[in-house]
């Protein structure tokens, strides 16, 4: 009987350790996994900055860059599992809906289908004229610029992709990279600025030669850019360090870059920036935490700030010499001119009225440039045109119609509940309130401008909002440290 129990306890014992070394072996295979597609979304998060920087359809690195979201794409459908897919499951269902409207729209109708949709009148009297009337043709009027928009989905699609499948420390380890990208971005308007106006530092031919547009082809995107990264900075200046030194050091780091980003902002030349920069500096203020010493601080370590003196002093002068460069030119950009002078505020008009003559369907995908030129009136017309209407608010209505406008409701709602419970939380998810931050900021950017038809802005409001998910639902249980959550 004795022996029988003996035997009894070393199977038990014998299966405990089987079941502890394989849940071993899953979490290690489970972190490698994570480290894995981190490392993939680091490396076309890169891409996507060098590459996709322009929302023009005829920019030539887009044709290395959208090929590569689809093989990114692949990639991360190989690891995606059915509970990344329900822990953002709004993000999943708008994305599907997203990229569904956008095909339809490429769908060819029967001629009396399509011919009887509002605002085919032109068109239809050419097809009359030429004898083609009966021809089947997609939704939108302009099929090759609604292809065009279809096939942009795959870049912020990739990123989503693989940025659901990280848990919350791999998506806060992308706080510093991002940094780091916005000081490469910073570094190449400082050149820009004080450089040649076509210079080899643009990256783009039609670009806004003369300012500091950094890795863009825009002066407003890289404004916005640069105002996005105060949040972020003040997310990774509250992380935890292990020292007191390291907690100087942190501080001494974020107001040097703080010092650094309000010039480069003004620099720009985009007014939109001053604007937004003012109420980024308010969400920095409201998401920063005074870091924990999590470490023993041992007897040899001695203060040091001589470090800290140094890169304040040369943040410092950078900051001048970029000032004294560069006149700060949207301070003069914003004394000298008005958005109704440069025609944007009539552009809106006539965008509005385009949208309720294409009701409730819209115009199509892609097609506001040749709808747009056929309303426009004589008076208006000039050298340069509209290749959008510089707000998202209105050109999606416009050419996605009523199925537009309710996927924009849906989500300022959706945004509206989660601010809603940040609010509510005890103790504010940090990393929740920085992607609820970035989110807005890109939002209002949105009014006077088009950022996420940028390949590399939209794969960047995508980890925006990973952020602000994985935030919501990590905060009951980091309510109570200061990690960043």
């Amino acid at each position: 009987m004795a022996n029988r129990r003996k035997g009894t306890r070393k199977s038990a014992a014998l299966a405990a350790s089987l079941v502890n070394a394989f849940r071993a072996l899953a979490g290690q295979v489970e972190d490698r996994a994570q480290s894995r597609v981190y490392r993939a979304l680091l490396i076309y998060l890169g891409l996507a900055f060098l590459m996709g920087g322009a929302a023009r359809y005829d920019v030539q690195s887009l044709m290395i860059l959208r090929p590569l979201a689809v093989l990114a794409c692949g990639f991360a459908l190989w690891s995606l599992k059915i509970e990344h897919l329900r822990r953002y499951r709004f993000m999943a269902i708008m994305a599907v809906l997203i990229i569904a409207l956008a095909g339809v729209h490429l769908i060819p109708l029967p001629p009396a289908v399509w011919q009887s949709l509002p605002g085919r009148d032109l068109v239809m009297h050419v097809e009359r004229a030429a004898g083609i009337e009966t021809i089947w043709r997609p939704f939108t009027l302009t099929p090759t610029d609604g292809w065009n928009a279809f096939f942009s989905l795959f870049v912020p699609l990739a990123a989503f992709l693989m940025a659901i499948q990280l848990d919350a420390a791999h998506l806060r380890k992308l706080v510093l990279p991002l940094l780091l990208i916005g000081a490469l971005s910073g570094l190449f308007g400082i050149v820009q600025a004080v450089g040649d106006p076509g210079g080899p530092f643009y990256l783009y031919r039609i670009t806004n030669n003369g300012s500091a547009v950094g890795l863009f082809s825009n002066r407003n995107h890289q404004a916005l850019f640069l105002v996005t990264m105060i949040p972020i900075l003040a997310l990774f200046a509250s992380q935890s360090v292990q020292t007191e030194n390291a907690k100087k050091m942190r501080l001494a780091v974020m107001a040097g870059a703080l010092a650094m980003l309000v010039p480069l902002i003004l620099v720009t030349g985009a007014r939109q920036g001053i604007v937004l920069g003012i109420l980024a500096l308010i969400c920095g203020w409201l998401i920063y935490r005074t870091p924990q010493v999590v470490g023993v601080r041992r007897r040899t370590e001695r203060k040091s700030y001589a470090l800290a003196i140094a890169g304040v002093s040369g943040t410092t002068l950078l900051v001048l010499l970029t000032v004294m460069a560069s006149r700060a030119e949207a301070l003069k950009r914003l004394l000298s001119t008005n958005v109704a002078e440069e025609g944007r505020a009539q552009a809106w008009e006539i965008a509005a009225r385009l949208a309720i003559d294409y009701l409730p369907f819209g115009s199509g995908s892609g097609s506001f440039v040749p709808v747009f030129q056929q309303a426009e009136p004589l008076d208006f017309l000039s050298p340069v045109y509209f290749n959008h209407v510089h707000n998202d608010f209105l050109e999606v209505p416009l050419t996605f119609g009523v199925p537009g406008m309710l996927l924009i409701l849906a989500a300022v709602a959706a945004y509206g509940v989660a601010i809603r419970k940040i609010g509510q939380s005890n103790s504010t998810p940090m990393l929740a309130a920085t992607g609820a931050a970035v989110i807005l900021l890109f939002g209002l950017a949105s009014f006077v401008d088009y950022p996420l038809r940028v390949p590399s802005m939209a794969c960047f409001f995508v980890i925006a909002c990973c952020w602000l998910r994985i935030g919501l639902l990590n905060r009951s249980i980091s309510s109570g440290n200061n990690n960043g959550d």
